[in-house]
C-alpha cells in the first residue's frame, strides 16, 4: 500500500496545475498578439512604401514625357518658319495660362496638323488627372493622383513672358499624392506627396 501511495504522489507532483496552465495560456496569447501586431505593422509599412514608390514613378514618367516633347517643340525640318512665306508659320510652344501647347512638324510636310504633332497637356482637378490631347485623339490620361500641374514660360533672359514668340524655356512643376491614405500620416488627410520641378529649353525655339 505504501508503494502505491508513493506512485500516486509522484504522479501528482509531475502534473501541471490549473493556475500554471492558465498562466502559460496567457503568456502564449500575449506572445501571439505581439507577433500579429508586428506582422500587421510590417504589412502596412510595405503597402505605404509601395504607394510612395508608385507615386514617384508616376511623376517621373509624366515629367519625362512632357520634357521630351517640349524639347522638340518647334521642330521644323522644312524651315517653314524661316522662309519668306508667313502663312504656314507655326509656334513651337504657344502661350496659354492653363494648358501647355506644343507644336512640331514630325513628318516634315510643313504643317504641324497631323496626329502627335499638335499636343496639349491639361490638368483636371476634379479627377486629379494630368491629360494629354493630340491632334488626332481625345484627352488621354498621362498620370493620375496629381494634386497640381504648374508651368511658367520664360524668355531668353529667364524672365516670365506671356508672348508666344518670346518663349525660350518652360519651368514645370508636378505634385502627386499616394493612391491610398495612411491614417498614421498626420498631414494632407493621410496622403503623402511628391513634387518634381524642372526647366526645359526647347532646342528649336529661337
Amino acid at each position: 500500500m505504501s508503494f502505491l501511495k508513493e506512485l500516486r504522489n509522484q504522479g501528482s507532483q509531475a502534473g501541471v496545475t490549473l493556475p500554471e496552465l492558465m498562466v502559460a495560456l496567457a503568456i502564449s496569447m500575449v506572445t501571439l498578439a505581439a507577433i500579429y501586431t508586428i506582422h500587421v505593422m510590417e504589412v502596412k509599412n510595405q503597402l505605404v512604401q509601395e504607394d510612395v514608390v508608385a507615386m514617384q514613378q508616376n511623376v517621373r514618367a509624366a515629367m519625362d514625357l512632357i520634357s521630351r516633347e517640349l524639347r522638340m517643340g518647334g521642330y521644323d525640318p522644312r524651315g517653314v518658319n524661316r522662309d519668306a512665306i508667313s502663312s504656314n508659320d507655326f509656334v513651337g510652344v504657344a502661350y496659354h495660362p492653363t494648358q501647355l501647347h506644343i507644336q512640331s512638324d514630325w513628318n516634315g510636310n510643313g504643317t504641324p496638323t497631323d496626329p502627335n504633332e499638335s499636343i496639349v497637356y491639361m490638368y483636371d482637378p476634379k479627377t486629379l488627372t494630368l491629360r494629354r490631347r493630340t491632334g488626332g485623339g481625345g484627352r488621354q490620361p498621362v498620370a493620375e493622383h496629381i494634386e497640381s500641374f504648374t508651368f511658367q514660360y520664360l524668355d531668353g533672359q529667364g524672365q516670365p513672358t506671356m508672348s508666344s514668340a518670346s518663349i525660350r524655356a518652360i519651368e514645370i512643376g508636378i505634385t502627386a499624392r499616394t493612391e491610398h491614405p495612411d491614417l498614421r500620416y498626420p498631414r494632407n488627410n493621410g496622403y503623402r506627396t511628391f513634387t518634381l520641378n524642372t526647366r526645359v529649353t526647347p532646342r528649336n525655339l529661337s
